[in-house]
């Protein structure tokens, strides 16, 4: 199916990045020579996620080092940017022992006390149980000492790879949600207070990776996709039934393991999806395939309705998939990057919907989660990320000029 997808800017649904003000041009952007923020004092980055932790203007970087292939490396920690552009490392602390995998971590402001928070999650990569992790932060004046965390949650399960955090339930607090293996559960952690959390199975029994949060049916509470479905919230998510839509049902059965982004990518004012697949490994099913946005229709639940734009194909192991205005014209471009093997960062650039002009950032390194934020208050998007998955993995920064 063809369709003319018109040029129109409107208002973005907002999305976990940093907008600025930039010159549009069709020149290539610029970035600087990668720098390992952590000046070398880790390697084996599971996860990491930015915020301003200290609130003085500039974005922080948490690290979380660690993993069933982090070589017995364990880190918990922060790296607070300062003005001259160097970068101080603090530990948020660990009250009780670990296990080998930090699949996920979020910064967000669970408690709607101004300053943003730390929720990851821990297991044994191939053996649960699955835990949750709340890591308060205890406000500018303490906030370079240990934090006061909580364990929010175990239940059975192993290898959570995705999570996000957003109000489920319309509430005014912030939720947690989880896709994790064995079993291939998607849980939602409802907040009733900072120690008290209601968890639902929103989906049980759909195998791999890849989850996203977006208002898709535009009722005012968000809905999760995954893995080429979209599950409408009910209308007491609490308590009803999480209903399964198609947006690409066939994805799956190509590859399980998607990294995956929500956003109006053609400025219709609806949300589309975009799926990247991310990992190669052949037990999980992972055969090359399609880097696509669906477009979505006027109704989400026609699942004949959904449009599908490749972008790139035969595509694999593109386990960062970001959606973010990176050349100031207004509309979401598309950042991928290869974890593994032959590795590389590159931006496909938004032209009314279309996306064949692309950028390489770089050749030689790759991004395994990674945040696009304007890092430096300069008003242009970098990025950060570990370049490959635990292994010697570090936190790079990919400045924009």
């Amino acid at each position: 199916m063809m369709k003319k997808i018109m040029n129109s800017r409107h208002a973005l649904w907002m999305m976990p990045v940093f907008f600025g003000s930039l010159l549009i041009s069709d020149e290539p952007l610029r970035f600087a020579e990668p720098v390992d923020i952590s000046g070398g004092s880790v390697a084996g980055i599971s996860a990491l996620d930015v915020a301003d932790f200290n609130q003085d203007g500039l974005l922080d970087v948490a690290v979380l080092e660690g993993g069933a292939h982090a070589g017995g490396r364990f880190t918990l920690a922060w790296f607070e940017q300062k003005e001259n552009k160097t970068w101080q490392r603090h530990e948020f602390g660990i009250s009780e022992p670990f296990d080998d995998f930090i699949g996920s971590a979020r910064c967000a402001d669970m408690d709607n006390d101004g300053d943003p928070d730390l929720i990851l999650t821990n297991d044994g990569h191939t053996t649960g149980p699955q835990r949750v992790y709340y890591y308060e932060n205890p406000g500018k004046d303490k906030v370079n000492a240990a934090w006061p965390n909580y364990r929010i949650a175990t239940f059975e399960g192993w290898h959570a790879n995705d999570m996000r955090i957003a109000d489920m339930d319309a509430d005014g607090l912030p939720d947690i949600i989880i896709r994790h293996k064995g079993p291939d559960v998607v849980r939602i952690l409802f907040q009733n207070s900072r120690e008290d959390w209601t968890v639902v199975n929103a989906h049980t029994g759909q195998e791999g990776e890849g989850l996203a949060v977006g208002d898709i049916d535009r009722d005012g509470l968000p809905d999760i996709t995954m893995t080429g479905h979209w599950f409408q919230t009910p209308a007491k998510p609490r308590q009803g039934e999480y209903r399964r839509w198609d947006i690409d049902p066939v994805f799956k059965t190509i590859n399980k393991a998607t990294k995956e982004e929500v956003g109006d990518l053609n400025g219709d004012g609806r949300l589309d999806v975009l799926l990247s697949p991310a990992e190669h490994f052949p037990k999980y099913g992972g055969a090359d395939h399609d880097l696509a946005w669906y477009e979505a229709p006027a109704d989400p639940t026609d699942s004949s309705g959904w449009i599908k734009h490749i972008i790139r194909s035969g595509y694999n192991k593109a386990h960062c998939a970001k959606l973010a205005d990176f050349d100031g014209d207004g509309d979401l471009d598309v950042l991928t990057a290869v974890a593994w093997d032959d590795k590389e960062i590159r931006i496909y650039f938004n032209d009314e919907g279309v996306f064949d002009r692309s950028q390489l950032i770089i050749a030689s390194k790759g991004i395994y989660s990674g945040a696009v934020a304007d890092m430096d208050g300069d008003g242009d998007l970098d990025i950060v990320g570990e370049d490959c998955y635990a292994h010697e993995s570090k936190p790079w920064l990919y400045e924009q000029q």
